[in-house]
Formats: structure tokens, sequence, C-alpha cells
């Protein structure tokens, strides 16, 4: 399997919310896609501020395309900020280097999609 099933996508999410009520969280936002940064599924709990589901795109965005976790995005940002300068112009603009976008790997390792939580 190379791309996330409807399925799991709900499943991911699922979770998500179910873990950040236990933390007693603020309302959250969640958007799994597919490698391209296709959306596969998103949900947005009550009370959740706007733009979430852009900022959510922006995480998925940085992790599919540097690939690694948009947490590791932003630090390089940090680190390499001209590099980072570049790419944010070079993709538009739809990168965003925060935490919370997560690549989602299928057992053999292959990326199948991502995650980005807000």
């Amino acid at each position: 399997m190379n791309i996330i099933t409807l399925k799991q996508a709900d499943t991911i999410i699922d979770a998500i919310f179910a873990r950040s009520r236990e933390l007693n969280l603020r309302p959250m936002t969640a958007v799994v896609v597919e490698p391209g940064n296709v959306v596969k599924a998103f949900k947005k709990e009550d009370h959740a501020s706007a733009l979430r589901l852009e900022m959510s795109l922006g995480k998925t965005y940085a992790a599919l395309a540097l690939g690694r976790s948009s947490s590791l995005v932003q630090t390089r940002a940090e680190a390499r900020p001209m590099f980072m300068s570049y790419l944010n112009e070079a993709s538009r603009h739809q990168i965003f280097a925060e935490g919370g976008g997560r690549l989602i790997r299928n057992d053999a390792g292959e990326v199948i999609g991502a995650v980005g939580v807000t």
C-alpha cells in the first residue's frame, strides 16, 4: 500500500482528538493528506479558530516537502533563515515551519501521507 486509506485517516484524527481531550487542550483541528498534499480527511472541533485548515496543510506540506516532521523544519528555519526563505518562495508560501506536521509511513517505511494538527 502506498497511500493512506480513509479509514486510517479517520482513525488517526479520532485518536488525536481523544488525546487532546485527555490533555485538556483547546479545540483542535487535524488534517490527513495523501502524498502530494491532497486532503484525505479533515476535522475541526467546535470552537476551533479560523485558518486552522490552512495552518494544518502548511504543516503537512512542510513535512512532505522536506521529508521530516514540521518541528524539524522549524528548527532548520531558525538555523538557516536564508535557506527557508528560498524554500518558502519556491513553494509559493505553502510551507508552515511550525511543529504539528508528521509523515505517515506504512510498515515498509514508505511515506503514505502526512498529518497536520493545530
